[in-house]
């Protein structure tokens, strides 16, 4: 197996299409076949199926394609570490964040970003804790900001922040417009995310132990259509304070919840194996110092 063969991989993918990923590749299309070819025979499985409008992936070619594009990223960056014609600021970061820590910091960590690493570049991935979790353990991200990571040897976890867990509806519930019990949620229609993110089970595993079920009316794996169900009265929900603009939905009543109080601990999470640059080590420390301002803003806000 050759890194220019997953790169030729990657790019076909991308396209779905030999001819228009030749291309682009300035290389003839017959000798990219012929590499796609060698690399499934190494591989011995099919990573394409062909047909006459060009190629699609295959499931063990899905699959694979995330491992490529984690080796071609890790093999990126050790060439930036080796080449000395390049700054130490030079290359590429890819980071992740959640939905909730990414509406309120990306503009301003990109902004910051921009100004102080001028011959960067960034890509930003967002996506539930438990997604990005594993794609820094793959070496796909160099680090990603999450909440309540699982703990493991692999990867290197800084706490960051806690923040509590709000109920988010078009009108308070009960006679506190600031709080509410967590055993109110029990006659409400919740709207949460299918995925089984980080909030989701740990506010089902609170409940259970005051011997209540939830409904949850709705499921749906998108936070700002979730947002605007709730803002039309479809339902409630429930997310940290900041993984909403408030100043964009006035209209919205947020609610803490408690007895008991539910807290997530947003971290910082990178990889253990491999060292690290000085780009993605600075970027990483630049987008914790961009949180940590925003939250102290949000606090006297």
């Amino acid at each position: 197996m050759e890194i220019k063969q997953l790169r030729y991989f990657v790019k076909v993918a991308e396209l779905n299409s030999v001819g228009r990923a030749s291309d682009l590749l300035n290389i003839a299309q017959p000798t990219l076949s012929r590499q796609i070819r060698a690399l499934e025979l190494e591989l011995k499985t099919d990573l394409f199926a062909r047909n006459g409008r060009g190629v699609t992936l295959t499931v063990l070619g899905r699959r694979f394609l995330e491992h490529a594009r984690g080796i071609l990223h890790a093999t990126d960056s050790a060439m930036d570490a080796l080449n000395e014609g390049k700054t130490a600021y030079d290359g590429k970061v890819v980071t992740g964040f959640t939905p909730s820590v990414g509406r309120t910091m990306i503009p301003s960590f990109t902004e910051q970003f921009v100004e102080r690493f001028p011959k960067a570049s960034l890509s930003i991935v967002e996506g539930y804790s438990s997604a990005l979790t594993e794609q820094v353990l793959m070496g796909k991200l160099d680090f990603a900001i999450l909440l309540n990571p699982v703990a493991s040897p692999n990867l290197l976890i800084d706490p960051i922040a806690t923040e509590n867990l709000y109920l988010i509806g078009a009108t308070p519930l009960g006679q506190k417009p600031r709080e509410v019990k967590l055993e109110q949620l029990a006659d409400i229609p919740l709207i949460m995310p299918y995925t089984m993110h980080t909030i989701r089970p740990l506010l089902e595993y609170e409940a259970a132990r005051l011997g209540i079920s939830l409904n949850i009316s709705l499921e749906i794996d998108a936070v700002r259509s979730i947002v605007d169900l709730v803002e039309k009265g479809s339902g409630y929900t429930v997310m940290p304070l900041n993984s909403v603009r408030r100043d964009s939905h006035p209209r919205l009543s947020w609610q803490r919840i408690v007895k008991p109080v539910i807290e997530v601990t947003i971290c910082l999470v990178r990889p253990v194996r491999g060292a690290q640059t000085a780009l993605p080590t600075e970027a990483a420390a630049l987008a914790r110092s961009t949180l940590v301002g925003l939250l102290e803003e949000s606090k006297h806000g």
